[in-house]
Protein backbone atom coordinates (compact mmCIF):
# COMPACT_ATOMS: atom_id res chain seq x y z
CA UNK A 1 0.00 0.00 0.00
CA UNK A 2 2.66 2.37 0.55
CA UNK A 3 4.60 1.54 -2.38
CA UNK A 4 1.07 2.81 -4.51
CA UNK A 5 1.03 5.76 -2.28
CA UNK A 6 4.46 6.73 -3.32
CA UNK A 7 3.45 6.29 -6.80
CA UNK A 8 0.66 8.44 -6.58
CA UNK A 9 2.75 10.88 -4.92
CA UNK A 10 5.11 11.09 -7.65
CA UNK A 11 2.72 11.44 -10.64
CA UNK A 12 0.32 13.99 -8.33
CA UNK A 13 4.27 15.66 -8.13
CA UNK A 14 4.80 15.48 -11.91
CA UNK A 15 1.42 17.13 -12.58
CA UNK A 16 1.67 19.57 -10.57
CA UNK A 17 5.40 20.49 -12.04
CA UNK A 18 4.82 19.52 -15.38
CA UNK A 19 5.32 22.57 -16.88
CA UNK A 20 8.59 23.45 -15.53
CA UNK A 21 10.09 19.70 -16.21
CA UNK A 22 9.24 19.93 -20.04
CA UNK A 23 10.73 22.86 -20.67
CA UNK A 24 14.02 21.66 -18.55
CA UNK A 25 13.86 18.70 -20.78
CA UNK A 26 12.82 20.65 -24.20
CA UNK A 27 15.14 23.53 -23.93
CA UNK A 28 17.30 23.63 -20.98
CA UNK A 29 18.67 20.39 -21.84
CA UNK A 30 17.13 18.63 -18.52
CA UNK A 31 18.80 20.91 -16.05
CA UNK A 32 17.19 22.49 -13.75
CA UNK A 33 18.33 26.06 -12.85
CA UNK A 34 19.60 26.67 -8.99
CA UNK A 35 17.40 29.57 -8.37
CA UNK A 36 14.21 30.54 -5.94
CA UNK A 37 11.79 30.68 -8.21
CA UNK A 38 12.51 26.80 -8.53
CA UNK A 39 12.61 25.75 -4.51
CA UNK A 40 9.84 24.47 -4.46
CA UNK A 41 10.31 22.45 -7.75
CA UNK A 42 13.77 21.38 -6.45
CA UNK A 43 12.75 19.96 -2.83
CA UNK A 44 10.13 17.85 -4.62
CA UNK A 45 11.80 16.39 -7.09
CA UNK A 46 14.78 15.48 -4.49
CA UNK A 47 12.00 13.88 -2.38
CA UNK A 48 10.98 11.92 -4.90
CA UNK A 49 14.72 10.86 -5.94
CA UNK A 50 14.16 12.62 -9.53
CA UNK A 51 17.23 14.68 -9.84
CA UNK A 52 20.71 14.70 -9.29
CA UNK A 53 23.95 16.42 -8.80
CA UNK A 54 27.74 16.13 -7.88
CA UNK A 55 28.96 19.43 -6.59
CA UNK A 56 26.82 22.22 -4.86
CA UNK A 57 27.22 24.94 -7.46
CA UNK A 58 26.08 22.82 -10.08
CA UNK A 59 22.41 23.27 -11.51
CA UNK A 60 20.30 19.86 -11.20
CA UNK A 61 20.00 17.18 -13.50
CA UNK A 62 16.67 14.89 -14.02
CA UNK A 63 17.46 11.45 -13.87
CA UNK A 64 17.85 8.93 -16.48
CA UNK A 65 14.92 7.31 -15.67
CA UNK A 66 12.27 10.58 -15.97
CA UNK A 67 14.88 11.94 -19.32
CA UNK A 68 13.41 8.34 -21.08
CA UNK A 69 9.78 8.63 -20.16
CA UNK A 70 9.98 12.73 -21.24
CA UNK A 71 11.60 11.26 -24.66
CA UNK A 72 8.72 8.76 -24.86
CA UNK A 73 5.79 10.90 -24.21
CA UNK A 74 7.52 13.84 -26.18
CA UNK A 75 8.22 11.90 -29.63
CA UNK A 76 5.73 13.36 -31.63
CA UNK A 77 6.44 16.71 -30.40
CA UNK A 78 10.19 16.25 -31.39
CA UNK A 79 8.80 15.63 -35.00
CA UNK A 80 6.83 18.41 -34.88
CA UNK A 81 9.42 20.54 -33.74
CA UNK A 82 12.06 19.46 -35.86
CA UNK A 83 10.01 19.32 -38.64
CA UNK A 84 6.40 19.72 -39.47
CA UNK A 85 6.09 18.75 -42.98
CA UNK A 86 7.83 15.26 -41.80
CA UNK A 87 5.72 14.42 -38.93
CA UNK A 88 2.45 15.59 -41.23
CA UNK A 89 3.33 12.51 -43.38
CA UNK A 90 4.45 10.61 -40.66
CA UNK A 91 1.05 11.09 -38.99
CA UNK A 92 -0.15 9.76 -42.69
CA UNK A 93 1.64 7.44 -43.04
CA UNK A 94 0.67 6.07 -39.45
CA UNK A 95 -3.12 5.99 -40.43
CA UNK A 96 -2.32 4.01 -43.78
CA UNK A 97 -0.48 1.34 -41.71
CA UNK A 98 -3.51 0.75 -39.56
CA UNK A 99 -6.09 0.68 -42.99
CA UNK A 100 -3.07 -1.27 -44.21
CA UNK A 101 -3.11 -4.13 -41.74
CA UNK A 102 -7.26 -3.93 -41.00
CA UNK A 103 -7.39 -5.01 -45.14
CA UNK A 104 -4.96 -7.95 -43.99
CA UNK A 105 -7.30 -9.11 -41.75
CA UNK A 106 -9.90 -8.84 -44.00
CA UNK A 107 -8.54 -9.91 -46.71
CA UNK A 108 -9.59 -7.20 -49.11
CA UNK A 109 -6.86 -8.00 -51.89
CA UNK A 110 -7.92 -4.80 -54.37
CA UNK A 111 -7.69 -2.52 -50.70
CA UNK A 112 -4.10 -4.07 -50.11
CA UNK A 113 -2.79 -3.50 -53.32
CA UNK A 114 -4.21 0.57 -53.25
CA UNK A 115 -2.99 0.96 -49.72
CA UNK A 116 0.76 -0.81 -50.68
CA UNK A 117 1.01 2.01 -53.49
CA UNK A 118 0.02 4.83 -50.81
CA UNK A 119 2.32 3.82 -48.58
CA UNK A 120 5.29 3.76 -50.76
CA UNK A 121 4.60 6.93 -52.27
CA UNK A 122 3.89 8.74 -48.91
CA UNK A 123 7.13 6.91 -47.69
CA UNK A 124 9.06 8.44 -50.77
CA UNK A 125 7.95 11.57 -49.93
CA UNK A 126 9.37 11.34 -46.46
CA UNK A 127 12.71 9.89 -46.96
CA UNK A 128 12.65 12.77 -50.16
CA UNK A 129 11.69 15.12 -47.62
CA UNK A 130 14.36 13.96 -45.37
CA UNK A 131 17.39 14.20 -48.31
CA UNK A 132 16.38 17.87 -49.38
CA UNK A 133 16.29 19.06 -45.85
CA UNK A 134 19.86 17.34 -45.34
CA UNK A 135 21.07 18.75 -48.28
CA UNK A 136 20.55 22.08 -48.46
CA UNK A 137 23.05 22.18 -45.54
CA UNK A 138 25.46 21.79 -48.07
CA UNK A 139 24.48 25.23 -49.94
CA UNK A 140 25.41 26.94 -46.37
CA UNK A 141 29.26 25.34 -46.30
CA UNK A 142 29.83 25.80 -50.11
CA UNK A 143 29.26 29.92 -50.19
CA UNK A 144 29.79 30.33 -46.38
CA UNK A 145 26.93 32.89 -46.04
CA UNK A 146 28.12 35.19 -48.58
CA UNK A 147 25.55 36.63 -49.85
CA UNK A 148 25.24 38.26 -46.38
CA UNK A 149 27.47 41.22 -46.31
CA UNK A 150 26.71 42.38 -42.36
CA UNK A 151 29.14 39.97 -40.36
CA UNK A 152 26.80 40.44 -37.03
CA UNK A 153 24.04 39.29 -39.44
CA UNK A 154 25.85 36.35 -40.64
CA UNK A 155 27.06 35.41 -37.67
CA UNK A 156 23.44 35.44 -36.82
CA UNK A 157 22.21 33.40 -39.88
CA UNK A 158 24.73 31.04 -38.67
CA UNK A 159 23.50 30.56 -35.42
CA UNK A 160 20.06 29.84 -36.94
CA UNK A 161 20.82 27.44 -39.20
CA UNK A 162 23.00 25.44 -36.48
CA UNK A 163 19.53 25.80 -34.57
CA UNK A 164 17.92 23.73 -37.64
CA UNK A 165 20.41 21.36 -37.93
CA UNK A 166 20.12 20.98 -34.06
CA UNK A 167 15.94 20.30 -34.87
CA UNK A 168 16.97 18.02 -37.33
CA UNK A 169 19.18 15.60 -35.11
CA UNK A 170 16.22 15.31 -32.99
CA UNK A 171 13.96 14.11 -35.36
CA UNK A 172 16.23 11.64 -37.01
CA UNK A 173 16.85 10.14 -32.84
CA UNK A 174 12.85 10.46 -33.10
CA UNK A 175 12.75 7.45 -35.39
CA UNK A 176 13.94 4.03 -33.24
CA UNK A 177 14.41 1.21 -35.29
CA UNK A 178 12.39 -0.65 -32.44
CA UNK A 179 9.03 1.58 -32.62
CA UNK A 180 9.81 1.17 -36.54
CA UNK A 181 9.57 -2.87 -35.81
CA UNK A 182 6.99 -3.07 -33.77
CA UNK A 183 4.99 -0.75 -36.65
CA UNK A 184 5.98 -4.01 -39.19
CA UNK A 185 5.14 -6.60 -36.88
CA UNK A 186 5.28 -9.40 -39.57
CA UNK A 187 4.33 -8.14 -42.55
CA UNK A 188 6.89 -8.71 -45.25
CA UNK A 189 5.66 -5.94 -47.04
CA UNK A 190 6.14 -3.14 -44.34
CA UNK A 191 9.48 -4.74 -43.10
CA UNK A 192 10.98 -4.01 -46.38
CA UNK A 193 9.86 -0.27 -46.11
CA UNK A 194 10.44 0.40 -42.79
CA UNK A 195 13.45 -1.62 -41.70
CA UNK A 196 15.57 -1.30 -44.70
CA UNK A 197 14.58 1.64 -47.20
CA UNK A 198 13.69 4.10 -44.02
CA UNK A 199 16.91 3.60 -41.55
CA UNK A 200 19.20 3.83 -44.71
CA UNK A 201 18.50 6.95 -45.49
CA UNK A 202 17.98 8.10 -41.95
CA UNK A 203 21.96 6.50 -41.38
CA UNK A 204 22.89 8.48 -44.50
CA UNK A 205 21.82 11.80 -43.61
CA UNK A 206 22.63 12.10 -40.04
CA UNK A 207 26.01 11.08 -41.55
CA UNK A 208 26.18 14.15 -43.35
CA UNK A 209 24.28 16.09 -41.32
CA UNK A 210 26.47 15.33 -38.05
CA UNK A 211 29.62 16.64 -40.90
CA UNK A 212 27.61 19.74 -41.80
CA UNK A 213 26.46 20.61 -38.66
CA UNK A 214 30.72 20.26 -37.66
CA UNK A 215 31.40 22.51 -40.35
CA UNK A 216 29.26 25.45 -39.30
CA UNK A 217 30.63 24.97 -36.07
CA UNK A 218 34.09 25.82 -37.05
CA UNK A 219 32.31 28.16 -39.58
CA UNK A 220 30.70 30.09 -36.29
CA UNK A 221 34.00 29.98 -34.33
CA UNK A 222 36.08 31.77 -37.11
CA UNK A 223 33.66 34.49 -37.55
CA UNK A 224 33.25 35.42 -33.82
CA UNK A 225 36.85 35.88 -33.95
CA UNK A 226 36.48 37.41 -36.76
CA UNK A 227 34.26 40.18 -35.36
CA UNK A 228 36.41 39.82 -32.45
CA UNK A 229 39.56 41.03 -34.50
CA UNK A 230 37.26 43.77 -36.58
CA UNK A 231 36.29 45.66 -33.42
CA UNK A 232 39.54 45.43 -32.06
CA UNK A 233 40.95 47.46 -35.44
CA UNK A 234 37.71 49.41 -35.53
CA UNK A 235 38.63 50.28 -31.83
CA UNK A 236 42.21 51.65 -32.93
CA UNK A 237 40.80 53.26 -36.13
CA UNK A 238 38.29 55.40 -33.89
CA UNK A 239 41.47 56.19 -31.22
CA UNK A 240 43.05 57.26 -34.40
CA UNK A 241 40.41 59.99 -35.91
CA UNK A 242 39.40 60.62 -32.36
CA UNK A 243 43.06 61.83 -31.55
CA UNK A 244 44.38 63.57 -33.96
CA UNK A 245 48.11 63.20 -34.78
CA UNK A 246 48.37 60.41 -32.46
CA UNK A 247 51.45 58.30 -32.91
CA UNK A 248 52.09 54.77 -31.32
CA UNK A 249 55.36 54.42 -28.91
CA UNK A 250 56.61 52.79 -26.39
CA UNK A 251 59.42 55.21 -25.55
CA UNK A 252 57.64 55.89 -22.42
CA UNK A 253 57.60 52.36 -20.86
CA UNK A 254 60.79 51.27 -18.09
CA UNK A 255 62.16 48.32 -19.65
CA UNK A 256 63.30 47.87 -16.24
CA UNK A 257 59.55 47.37 -14.59
CA UNK A 258 58.92 44.80 -17.54
CA UNK A 259 58.80 41.26 -16.81
CA UNK A 260 62.39 39.70 -17.67
CA UNK A 261 60.20 37.23 -20.07
CA UNK A 262 58.77 40.14 -21.50
CA UNK A 263 62.01 41.99 -22.22
CA UNK A 264 64.13 38.87 -23.82
CA UNK A 265 63.23 39.07 -27.37
CA UNK A 266 64.93 35.47 -28.67
CA UNK A 267 67.27 35.90 -31.85
CA UNK A 268 65.63 34.40 -35.44
CA UNK A 269 67.36 34.75 -38.77
CA UNK A 270 65.48 36.49 -41.68
CA UNK A 271 65.84 34.72 -45.51
CA UNK A 272 65.36 36.60 -48.50
CA UNK A 273 63.98 34.00 -51.40
CA UNK A 274 63.60 35.15 -54.56
CA UNK A 275 59.99 35.68 -56.68
CA UNK A 276 59.91 32.53 -58.80
CA UNK A 277 56.96 34.59 -61.05
CA UNK A 278 59.56 37.48 -61.78
CA UNK A 279 62.24 37.27 -64.37
CA UNK A 280 64.07 40.35 -62.88
CA UNK A 281 64.98 38.37 -59.92
CA UNK A 282 66.53 35.86 -61.54
CA UNK A 283 69.27 38.30 -62.91
CA UNK A 284 69.93 39.08 -59.43
CA UNK A 285 70.18 35.66 -57.92
CA UNK A 286 72.69 34.62 -61.16
CA UNK A 287 74.98 37.78 -59.78
CA UNK A 288 74.56 36.71 -56.49
CA UNK A 289 75.59 32.86 -57.04
CA UNK A 290 78.30 33.84 -59.26
CA UNK A 291 79.92 36.12 -56.88
CA UNK A 292 79.53 33.17 -53.84
CA UNK A 293 81.51 30.43 -55.68
CA UNK A 294 83.58 28.80 -53.84
CA UNK A 295 85.04 25.94 -56.19
CA UNK A 296 88.37 27.22 -58.41
CA UNK A 297 87.50 28.28 -61.53
CA UNK A 298 90.04 26.77 -63.19
CA UNK A 299 88.90 23.05 -62.15
CA UNK A 300 87.45 22.40 -65.41
CA UNK A 301 91.33 22.44 -66.87
CA UNK A 302 92.42 19.86 -64.50
CA UNK A 303 93.06 16.51 -66.29
CA UNK A 304 90.71 13.84 -65.66
CA UNK A 305 91.79 10.50 -64.38
CA UNK A 306 91.23 7.26 -66.75
CA UNK A 307 90.16 5.06 -64.17
CA UNK A 308 90.16 4.97 -60.46
CA UNK A 309 91.42 1.41 -58.84
CA UNK A 310 88.58 -0.90 -57.26
CA UNK A 311 89.10 -0.70 -54.04
CA UNK A 312 88.13 -4.19 -51.66
CA UNK A 313 86.54 -3.64 -48.13
CA UNK A 314 85.75 -7.02 -47.74
CA UNK A 315 88.97 -8.70 -46.65
CA UNK A 316 88.56 -12.30 -45.40
CA UNK A 317 89.67 -13.05 -41.78
CA UNK A 318 90.05 -9.31 -40.51
CA UNK A 319 88.32 -7.86 -38.39
CA UNK A 320 88.32 -4.57 -35.92
CA UNK A 321 88.09 -4.51 -32.53
CA UNK A 322 85.47 -2.04 -31.09
CA UNK A 323 86.65 -0.19 -28.02
CA UNK A 324 84.43 -0.23 -24.78
CA UNK A 325 82.51 3.45 -23.73
CA UNK A 326 84.15 4.10 -20.65
CA UNK A 327 81.09 5.89 -19.55
CA UNK A 328 78.70 3.47 -20.32
CA UNK A 329 80.98 1.27 -18.19
CA UNK A 330 81.41 3.48 -14.96
CA UNK A 331 77.28 3.87 -15.42
CA UNK A 332 76.58 0.01 -15.71
CA UNK A 333 79.07 -0.62 -12.55
CA UNK A 334 77.04 2.11 -11.03
CA UNK A 335 73.92 0.44 -11.33
CA UNK A 336 74.99 -2.91 -10.58
CA UNK A 337 76.16 -1.53 -7.03
CA UNK A 338 72.25 -0.33 -6.06
CA UNK A 339 70.21 -3.02 -7.76
CA UNK A 340 72.90 -6.17 -5.43
CA UNK A 341 72.23 -4.15 -2.72
CA UNK A 342 76.18 -3.44 -1.77
CA UNK A 343 75.65 -0.24 -0.50
CA UNK A 344 73.10 -1.25 2.04
CA UNK A 345 71.36 0.93 3.36
CA UNK A 346 73.27 4.15 1.93
CA UNK A 347 72.50 6.13 -1.05
CA UNK A 348 74.91 7.70 -3.48
CA UNK A 349 75.01 11.07 -5.31
CA UNK A 350 75.05 11.07 -9.35
CA UNK A 351 77.08 13.57 -8.94
CA UNK A 352 79.46 12.64 -6.28
CA UNK A 353 80.10 8.67 -8.47
CA UNK A 354 80.73 11.43 -11.81
CA UNK A 355 83.34 13.06 -9.79
CA UNK A 356 84.77 9.79 -8.80
CA UNK A 357 85.16 8.88 -12.35
CA UNK A 358 86.82 10.96 -13.03
CA UNK A 359 85.48 10.98 -16.57
CA UNK A 360 84.93 14.28 -18.44
CA UNK A 361 81.87 14.31 -19.56
CA UNK A 362 79.17 17.03 -18.91
CA UNK A 363 76.95 16.62 -15.86
CA UNK A 364 73.85 17.14 -17.47
CA UNK A 365 74.39 14.13 -19.89
CA UNK A 366 75.96 11.88 -17.08
CA UNK A 367 72.41 12.55 -15.40
CA UNK A 368 70.63 11.59 -18.69
CA UNK A 369 72.50 8.85 -19.51
CA UNK A 370 71.81 7.05 -15.92
CA UNK A 371 68.09 7.69 -16.15
CA UNK A 372 68.18 5.88 -19.59
CA UNK A 373 70.15 3.12 -18.25
CA UNK A 374 67.39 2.73 -15.52
CA UNK A 375 64.89 2.88 -17.90
CA UNK A 376 66.00 0.16 -20.47
CA UNK A 377 66.51 -2.73 -17.36
CA UNK A 378 64.26 -5.48 -17.04
CA UNK A 379 61.28 -4.87 -14.70
CA UNK A 380 62.80 -6.93 -11.60
CA UNK A 381 65.82 -5.00 -11.54
CA UNK A 382 64.20 -1.32 -11.92
CA UNK A 383 62.02 -2.45 -8.82
CA UNK A 384 65.49 -2.45 -6.78
CA UNK A 385 66.07 1.48 -7.40
CA UNK A 386 64.68 4.00 -5.72
CA UNK A 387 65.48 7.40 -7.75
CA UNK A 388 65.24 10.53 -5.77
CA UNK A 389 64.91 13.68 -8.41
CA UNK A 390 66.75 16.87 -6.81
CA UNK A 391 64.59 19.58 -8.68
CA UNK A 392 65.13 23.55 -9.00
CA UNK A 393 61.79 25.52 -10.20
CA UNK A 394 62.87 27.74 -12.97
CA UNK A 395 63.14 31.25 -12.06
CA UNK A 396 61.01 32.85 -14.87
CA UNK A 397 58.42 29.48 -15.14
CA UNK A 398 57.81 28.07 -11.82
CA UNK A 399 56.14 25.50 -13.07
CA UNK A 400 59.24 24.01 -15.32
CA UNK A 401 61.70 22.23 -12.39
CA UNK A 402 65.20 21.54 -13.69
CA UNK A 403 66.63 18.47 -12.46
CA UNK A 404 70.24 19.40 -10.57
CA UNK A 405 71.46 16.01 -9.32
CA UNK A 406 69.99 11.89 -8.71
CA UNK A 407 70.08 10.15 -5.23
CA UNK A 408 70.21 6.41 -5.97
CA UNK A 409 69.48 3.80 -3.00
CA UNK A 410 68.77 0.03 -3.28
CA UNK A 411 64.81 -0.88 -2.66
CA UNK A 412 64.49 -3.62 -0.22
CA UNK A 413 60.48 -3.65 -0.88
CA UNK A 414 61.31 -4.23 -4.40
Amino acid sequence: MARAQDAHSTLRALAKYGEAILEAHLCNGNRIPDSDDNLGLIETLEHHRLVWRIGESEDLQLKKVLVQFLDHITESERRRYASAQVHILWQQLSELFQEYKEAKKRSALTDIDRLEGEIKECLADVIEDIRNATEAFATYINTGFAYITDLHLRIRENERVIERAGRLITLFESFRIRELAEQAGSDAFLKRLLLRHLPATLESSQKNLSYALNQLRKMLVRMREDQRLSRMVGAFEAHFINNRGFEPSIDHLDLRQVPESLNTVASFQIRGFGDIYDSADDFELIEIAAKARTVPADIEDRPVPDGVDTVNFDVAGETETEEDDPVEEAIEELIQLVVDGTLGDRAILASEALAGTGLGIDKADWLQAIVSEIESLPDGDQRHIEVIYHQIPHRIYPDNVMVSDLTLRHNHAG
